[in-house]
């Protein structure tokens, strides 16, 4: 079973942003990508602030 954890890189250094817990093995799998905003950005004619608001919703969890 695994969990989704948002991160941010800085300094060369990926950091988790919120707690993640105790992991149960040693070794993790890490796919790195671009949030769904940067992806999308300039698809929409929308401002940016509104289309992070529609991302953080909660009906897309």
């Amino acid at each position: 079973m695994g969990i989704k954890v948002i991160g941010r890189h800085e300094e060369s250094l990926s950091k988790p942003v919120t707690e993640i817990g105790p992991l149960e093995r040693k070794d993790v799998d890490i796919l790195a990508q671009k949030s769904a905003v940067d992806r999308f950005y300039g698809m929409m004619k929308i401002p940016r602030k509104l289309a992070d608001e529609i991302i953080d919703m909660e009906m897309w969890d």
